[in-house]
């Protein structure tokens, strides 16, 4: 009978969707969230709701006011929350990337959060080395569960940030809350199998060429995915990008930290080219480092129906001679002519779409993209908020891209 509850609930919801264009309703099936605009809100209203159970798939988690760090988080912070849930009763599960809990500038936070998290009764994984990084941001709140309750509905929540408190506030970055059954049901069981994914004899070495990584990530890995919307690494997220980027026919809207993928630099630059002459307007981190060769390769093209803008971000210490900007760019998302739209972890390199784990998903909600692309506007156009970016005039990384 609850299974048969469960297919009426999601026509239910679906009915309300369509009834209005609120997408930030309690009530629709889908929400857009964006930061530093809507902060911690939205994520903390969904795990205050679970009752039965929370799955955190997570880069960089340190949002704990006894954590050590600057910005300092919050007594209210997200990983709080998740030690309150634990403590109350609430089975809390958490797989975190095992690179960066190794290594890194974050790694004694992220050990310090983990290690507070399992003392409330969490159970944390490190995640799988089969992955070269595990760069997924995705909760399930009340999802389906094999060993419990395989009618429980669920929302998932699909996200670009960190758990970190410097991504509330000094970060663009973008998240979807979703109830659509079919989707929580996808992520609840991919995250199943991968808490309980061994490690392989190898570990996923990281390097730009699929063909110089070793081993590459296998695809048997992943439980099977049936989800058209969702965008899942290595198994299936360069291919559903390059068809959302290659669809373009009036307008694209990108939005990325990382513009490095050969063949999605190409893609645009043929999507510029077309017959069509499609507006292509992308925000990025910066021009310089790893994005530098696609800037000049875009740039060199001198078409005026590409636009490309930076958001580095504000420097720590603040340095004048340093351009600035009041966020840094770290969302991840594509608009294709104002009725396609991705959000997601992943970036548009060769690491982020076939070496990694990551997740994003494709919407259609109108209220959604018409928020995400006011949000760009925003970004894009106020003085201030973006920078043009600069084709590079030599060094390392700095060669025009060969395309087609």
């Amino acid at each position: 009978m609850c299974c048969r509850n469960f297919i009426l609930s999601g026509m239910v919801f679906a009915l309300l969707l369509s009834a209005g264009c609120d997408s930030n309703s309690t009530h629709s099936l889908t929400r857009l969230v964006v930061q530093p605009d809507d902060g911690r809100g939205p994520i903390l209203s969904a795990i205050a709701g679970a009752t039965n159970n929370i799955r955190l798939t997570i880069y960089e988690i340190t949002d704990l006011q006894s954590v050590s760090q600057s910005p300092a988080a919050p007594a209210d912070s997200v990983v709080q929350a998740l030690i309150d849930k634990a403590q109350s009763g609430v089975t809390v599960k958490v797989i975190v990337d095992q690179n960066k809990y190794e290594t890194g500038s974050s790694s004694l936070q992220i050990q310090q959060t983990v290690e507070a998290l399992r003392n409330a009764g969490v159970i944390v994984h490190l995640s799988s080395t089969a992955f070269c990084f595990t760069h997924q941001k995705t909760f399930v709140i009340d999802g389906p569960t094999t060993d419990n309750n395989l009618c429980l509905r669920g929302t998932a929540i699909i996200m670009s940030l960190n758990l970190m408190p410097g991504y509330f506030g000094g970060t663009r970055d973008y998240g979807v809350i979703t109830r659509d059954p079919g989707i929580v049901r996808e992520v609840s069981s991919v995250f199943d199998s991968d808490f309980i994914l061994v490690n392989p004899p190898t570990a996923c070495s990281y390097a730009h060429s699929p063909a110089t990584t070793y081993p590459p990530p296998s695809e048997s890995d992943t439980t099977s995915l049936r989800e058209d919307d969702l965008l899942w690494s290595p198994v299936n997220s360069k291919q559903k990008l390059l068809q959302l980027i290659g669809s373009v026919k009036r307008s694209l809207v990108l939005t990325t930290e990382e513009l490095v993928d050969t063949d999605m630099v190409c893609l645009i630059q043929a999507v510029a080219q077309s017959t069509a002459r499609p507006s292509v307007r992308i925000l990025l981190s910066g021009d310089t480092g790893s994005n530098a060769s696609a800037v000049k390769t875009l740039l060199n093209l001198g078409l005026s129906n590409i636009s490309i803008r930076i958001m580095p971000g504000q420097p720590s210490p603040p340095d004048a001679s340093t351009p600035q900007t009041p966020l840094y760019m770290h969302g991840k998302q594509v608009i294709a002519d104002g009725v396609q739209a991705f959000v997601g972890s992943e970036n548009l390199t060769n690491t982020s779409l076939i070496q990694n784990r990551e997740l994003g998903i494709i919407f259609t909600n109108p209220c959604m993209i018409a928020r995400l692309l006011s949000v760009f506007e925003n970004d894009f156009t106020t003085p201030g908020n973006s920078l043009p970016a600069q084709a590079c005039t030599g060094g390392a990384g700095c060669a025009i891209i060969a395309c087609p």
